[in-house]
């Protein structure tokens, strides 16, 4: 009985197989292709009249919108004012002239410390069941070995940002300037 089942199931799949087979060859005989029309450009708005004007005096130059754009850029710099500032401190007049120097000397000072790490290389830490692969960088300040992975942070202030094979983007912490850090020649073996 079971293989009587079996063809009935069999001859019923065939039957509603060459059923839709039919209906999907009279749709596909009978729809029309759409017409073809050729492509216009209509971004923005155009209007005929404007386009049988536009052609007999060539280009039209709008100088009050280029006057005003310049004026715009000629516009001083105004330092926008720090809401985080406590009241009454000396930046409220504005930053004086020794505080650029200083900002740039701070970002080499950054710069020169996040310098001093190199990158020795990676390694791929395969996870189990439901973690992913992770790098871990691994890189030498002075005497100092540090294995970290993407997020993490060393020294208290400096963020590993990205890990490839052939470098470390690191981030300090506090300034957000980013080094990046290439892979390193000499072996980890060397002083």
């Amino acid at each position: 009985m079971s293989m009587s089942g079996g063809h009935k199931k069999a001859g019923l799949l065939a039957v509603l197989l060459a059923v839709w087979g039919g209906i999907g060859m009279w749709l596909w005989s009978t729809t029309e292709e759409p017409p073809r029309m050729p492509l216009t450009n209509v971004s923005g708005r155009h209007s005929a009249q404007q386009g049988r004007n536009d052609h007999g005096s060539g280009l039209h130059v709008q100088l009050d919108l280029l006057t005003s754009s310049r004026d715009q850029r000629n516009l001083s710099f105004v330092m926008p004012r720090n809401i985080f500032s406590l009241p009454g401190m000396a930046e409220a007049a504005g930053p004086s002239s020794d505080a650029v120097p200083d900002t740039a000397q701070q970002q080499q000072v950054i710069l020169t410390e996040l310098a001093q790490f190199h990158y020795l290389g990676f390694v791929r830490k395969e996870g189990g069941d439901r973690e992913k692969a992770r790098d871990l960088a691994v890189l030498t300040k002075n005497d100092d070995v540090y294995v970290a992975g993407k997020g993490e942070i060393l020294e208290n202030h400096v963020i590993v940002k990205l890990i490839t094979p052939d470098s470390v983007m690191l981030q300090d912490r506090n300034s957000h300037l980013e080094y990046a850090v290439p892979l390193s020649e000499e072996s980890a073996s060397e002083p």
